[in-house]
């Protein structure tokens, strides 16, 4: 005889079962369109990454038309991609979605630290012979302008689907973590032009950019950062100066930096200084050590002398 505990988890376990199959659907179904969409970018890497040493290939200017269609059409399919998803799951989000928190800044600032976080540790492993990471050879273009157009879109190229839709159709079925992980994987083959260590450095900042999107929800400011300053280099092709690329990549590496500085200062004092505590005055959240604290509690602090002197007012 079923019991009633036996008969709830044979009609509870059908529909778990349906649930998984439904999401391991959708992730087969992402990976797929994935491969489709970035089969020129994915067969390119895959053939840098077994040989490094080859020639810098020569691209015509039908090569380059041909590039940017591409990118339109990828455009394209991550628009209308993300756009049917959400109309589907829009009732459901906010139920399984966080609500956006922090401004643009932060988000901005928070991703390029990523950024830089990874490249510093890539510069660490690469010195120390770990992995391999080889600045790719630029290739030799008909027109510098295309080539700088298709470099600052790659942005818009990458991140829509690569994190928006990621999330989008999976959160709440899978934890925010395995998004991230899946997100970073494909993301990290696509780079595997640089050599493996080129995958463990997209691997990096690709689950940053997942996390950054799942907080912030700001996915222009993933496009802009991305082609604007991780691509700021491209700018030499179209800029007669001999000193371009040096005052570029100085610029790349000074925003990545200094953004990775930022996000590390306040948690290096919280570590040194353990006894720092926050205090919430009106909107404004202020970090100071307990004796200052008490002050802005209790402003009366400030005389210590003030309560003797004068004596309490009676209501």
């Amino acid at each position: 005889m079923t019991t009633g505990v036996d008969a709830g988890l044979t009609t509870r376990s059908p529909r778990r079962g349906l649930t998984a199959a439904g999401t391991t659907v959708m992730v087969l179904g992402l990976v797929a369109g994935w491969v489709v969409v970035y089969s020129v970018s994915l067969m390119g890497a895959l053939w840098r990454f077994r040989e490094p040493d080859a020639p810098a290939p020569t691209l015509s200017m039908g090569d380059q038309w041909a590039d940017l269609a591409v990118g339109a059409a990828q455009v394209v399919v991550g628009a209308v991609a993300i756009a049917l998803v959400y109309f589907i799951r829009r009732r459901k989000l906010p139920a399984v979605w966080p609500a956006r928190s922090g401004t643009a800044r932060k988000a901005a600032l928070t991703w390029c630290a990523a950024i830089g976080a990874a490249s510093a540790s890539l510069l660490v492993l690469s010195r120390l012979d770990i992995v391999r990471f080889s600045f790719s050879v630029p290739a030799s273009v008909e027109s510098d302008w295309l080539a700088v157009v298709s470099a600052l879109a790659v942005g818009l190229r990458e991140e829509p689907i690569l994190v928006a839709l990621p999330v989008l159709l999976l959160v709440g079925r899978l934890p925010i973590w395995a998004i991230m992980a899946l997100s970073a994987t494909m993301r990290g083959l696509l780079y595997m032009y640089f050599g493996g260590g080129g995958f463990l450095w997209a691997l990096c900042w690709g689950a940053a950019a997942v996390w950054v999107f799942y907080r912030y929800r700001r996915l222009w400011v993933l496009i802009a950062i991305h082609g604007l300053v991780m691509n700021i280099q491209v700018l030499d092709r179209v800029i007669p100066s001999e000193n371009a690329a040096t005052v570029l990549q100085g610029i790349n590496i000074l925003i990545l930096f200094a953004a990775l500085l930022w996000w590390l200062a306040p948690r290096a004092l919280e570590a040194f200084l353990p006894n720092t505590v926050a205090v919430r005055y009106g909107d404004t959240t202020v970090e100071t050590t307990p004796m200052v604290a008490e002050v802005v509690l209790n402003p009366e602090k400030l005389d210590p002398d003030e309560s003797r002197r004068e004596p309490p007012v009676k209501p």
